[in-house]
């Protein structure tokens, strides 16, 4: 059964959605409308201004069962020149959340505001990751899992186009099995590129709560969880021979993770974790070897493996993951 937040607890899973998103945020404002700055790595971002309610049944007998609804109280929304505006349900039940056009809302102030959206949509999004519906009154809604929330800040303008766009967009509703063939056909260059942007985020969220799931959300060099855990490519991405699949995956830490890709640490094909002598050798020549013996001590043995067998890295990929990162 769904859950209804508080404000501030919206603001939560906000921020949440944020962070599983890859994006940071900064809050301007904690009062709704919710103002925040949304950046990555050392970029300044873009700041967005995020009006959200709950998604729920309401209405009793009198609503159709499988009608939801977000009702715009306590504050009216409206459109600010020049900034990324925000209309957004949030359904805990699904742990989705419904994007509307602001530009269909602005100022919507009647004695009982609300917006309607179909189960089945809500549904889709948990399953699909994105689900493309189209109202009565011709907008278009969007519903999504809270990964791609800062992909949809940045595209909402081209989601919520009407018409020959719609059709289009409508392509998100198989994330699971849009192919690039089917992205390149699209004619139009701007949402040809929206498409490509979210298909490749679909892959990566997806690789990664894999990955995760299979390690437990546990870092397979040091076993610390703490929401500090990526999912790490064996055979690196940029190789030809890189696979999505889960056992070319390895969770690991933020430090650890890092150590890996510059060849600080490896594992061989037994699992056994281990030190480079090289690169050791090199940090140890340009004074930069502080806290080796504890980074040393941090280390397990062997590799935490995942309970299924199935996602073991296999040996063929940890060799060929040596080869082409050029592991000495």
């Amino acid at each position: 059964m769904a859950t209804t937040l508080s404000p501030k607890q919206l603001l939560e899973q906000v921020l949440r959605a944020v962070d599983e998103s890859g994006w940071q945020a900064l809050i301007l404002d904690a009062r709704k409308p919710f103002r925040l700055r949304l950046f990555r790595n050392d970029d300044k971002g873009f700041d967005v201004r995020i009006y959200i309610w709950n998604c729920t049944h309401g209405g009793g007998a009198a609503r159709a069962k499988d009608e939801y609804r977000v009702q715009l109280t306590g504050v009216v929304p409206s459109v600010v020149v020049g900034e990324t505006t925000l209309l957004l349900g949030w359904h805990s039940g699904y742990e989705v959340f419904v994007g509307f056009d602001i530009n269909k809302h602005d100022g919507q102030a009647s004695q009982s505001p609300s917006i309607q959206i179909k189960e089945d949509t809500l549904q889709n999004a948990h399953t699909r990751a994105f689900a493309i519906y189209h109202r009565q009154n011709g907008e278009i809604a969007v519903a999504f899992r809270p990964e791609f929330l800062a992909e949809y800040a940045l595209n909402a303008k081209s989601l919520h186009l009407t018409g020959k766009a719609a059709a289009d967009m409508s392509l998100l509703n198989s994330l699971d099995t849009l192919t690039e063939d089917q992205i390149d056909a699209v004619k139009n260059h701007e949402r040809q590129i929206v498409l490509a942007q979210i298909a490749r985020k679909y892959r990566a969220a997806d690789f990664r709560k894999r990955v995760l799931g299979a390690y437990q959300h546990r870092c397979a060099a040091c076993g610390v969880q703490l929401e500090l855990i990526d999912a790490a490519h064996i055979i690196p991405v940029a190789a030809a021979t890189s696979t999505d699949e889960t056992k070319n995956g390895i969770a690991l830490c933020k430090l650890h993770h890092t150590a890996f890709d510059r060849n600080l640490i490896s594992f061989d094909e037994r699992y056994k974790i281990e030190v480079s002598d090289v690169a050791v050798s090199r940090l140890t020549t340009a004074n930069l070897v502080g806290g080796l013996k504890e980074f040393r001590r941090n280390l397990r043995t062997a590799i935490i493996l995942p309970n299924d067998r199935r996602d073991y890295p296999p040996p063929q990929y940890i060799v060929e993951s040596r080869k082409v990162r050029n592991w000495a």
